[in-house]
């Protein structure tokens, strides 16, 4: 699973569209869509803002397919 499916699923699972998401990680709904499409990636700064509105290990999101925690 990609970088992108990982944050897609998990914002799915949560309920929250990308709009929603976009502002718990005060940011546009624009870059959410990038970033599920994997067009490119994030700083180190918007991975831990991703981890902490998803509620999900930065360890799940970058390294392999663990089950979020």
């Amino acid at each position: 699973m990609t970088f992108g499916q990982k944050i897609r699923n998990r914002r799915e699972e949560l309920g929250y569209t990308q709009v929603e998401l976009a502002k718990k990680m005060q940011t546009t709904q624009p870059y959410i869509s990038r970033l599920e499409r994997d067009e490119f990636n994030p700083s180190k700064q918007m991975i831990v803002k991703i981890s902490t509105a998803l509620d999900i290990s930065i360890d799940y999101l970058l390294f392999d397919d663990r089950k979020a925690v």
